[in-house]
């Protein structure tokens, strides 16, 4: 968020200075009991999200890497983070934008409204990378109209 970059810096900086150690102690234990993430089901969810994709940022930095292959379960997971974050990621879109998984559970999401609509399909990890702006390591395929394309390219996906 802009308007809170200066403090953001400020913080990380701080962070910098701390011993290795106990930065792993800071993360191993959680978040405080103040903040938002200790509510139930706030940490699991963003966390882990942020940790997949950071994850991949650096599996996919690397020459020769293959899309991991993920449990059901796991892919469940990240369809619901997929689900959870969509509309905010697409909510400039000037065309219609339809998530689609490719494993076996073949669900599709709306996730912008309009006409025309470009479908991104892949697996719910590759769909994720996507939605956090990964486009190009995200294992997808995009269908649709030309403009439709065109409009879903040319959309920011910052959050």
């Amino acid at each position: 968020m802009p308007a809170l970059s200066g403090w953001t810096d400020k913080v990380q900086a701080g962070y910098a200075e701390r011993p290795y150690d106990e930065l792993v102690e800071l993360v191993r234990t959680g978040p405080g009991r103040l903040s938002p993430f200790a509510l139930p089901g706030w940490d699991r969810f963003f966390n882990t999200t942020e940790y997949v994709v950071h994850h991949e940022d650096v599996r996919r930095a690397q020459p020769g890497w293959t899309p991991r292959v993920l449990p059901h379960k796991v892919q469940d997971s990240l369809w619901r983070a997929v689900r959870g974050r969509a509309s905010l990621a697409f909510r400039s879109a000037d065309a219609g934008v339809v998530l689609r998984r490719s494993d076996a559970a073949r669900t599709t999401l709306v996730a912008a409204k309009g006409e025309p609509v470009a479908t991104v399909t892949g697996e719910p990890l590759e769909l994720l990378l996507y939605v956090f702006g990964r486009r190009d390591h995200a294992v997808v395929e995009i269908t649709g109209e030309p403009a439709a394309v065109a409009a879903l390219t040319a959309t920011s996906l910052e959050v």
